[in-house]
């Protein structure tokens, strides 16, 4: 199960949330900015399972309404990004940080199409083993293909990621009493 992006982003973010509640008990700031700009990073990892399995692979799923379905394509992603919106403080991203928030994506990527064409552990229930994902699967599909699928993943995750550190670029005080002066 290991092979799927879904369980490597979803193992991350639980990892993630045990070191943020061991370090909340010892009274760590986890409002610094570069542990904020980690959290992003993991943020947009879990964020990229939903996007695609919303957009790519729900409509292919028999098993869509399953509690961990549900739970690790939506429910995980959805929770991560609230919480990052909400409760981390504005304003301590860096203008390149949603580059290398595409690194984990990325190594996937790499990972999934060296196993699926050299290595070719087989991956139980994948339609397209020994690629996790249809989008993967270069021998089926072609290079042409899988290029595409995986230029328009990245675009649409640097958007995302520009997206996301846009929202947190805005000073919400100057915004709010903004808005109260207006009126």
């Amino acid at each position: 199960m290991l092979m799927y992006y879904t369980v490597q982003s979803n193992l991350l973010v639980s990892l993630f949330a045990v070191y943020m509640v061991y370090a909340m008990s010892k009274g760590v700031d986890l409002q610094t900015s570069r542990f904020l700009r980690i959290k992003a990073a993991v943020t947009m990892s879990i964020m990229i399972t939903c996007v695609v399995y919303h957009f790519m692979l729900a409509p292919l799923a028999d098993d869509f309404w399953r509690l961990e379905n549900l739970l690790c394509h939506y429910i995980v992603p959805l929770y991560f990004l609230l919480d990052t919106l909400i409760v981390d403080r504005q304003q301590q991203y860096k203008w390149f940080d949603p580059i290398w928030w595409t690194l984990l994506p990325v190594l996937y990527m790499i990972f999934g199409l060296v196993n699926g064409l050299f290595i070719k552990i087989p991956i139980p229930d994948a339609k397209d083993s020994p690629f996790a994902y249809f989008f993967l699967n270069v021998p089926k599909y072609g290079w042409t293909y899988v290029l595409t699928y995986a230029g328009v993943i990245f675009v649409a995750y640097l958007v995302c990621g520009f997206l996301l550190a846009g929202l947190k670029s805005i000073n919400l005080k100057t915004s709010l009493s903004f808005g109260k002066n207006s009126q």
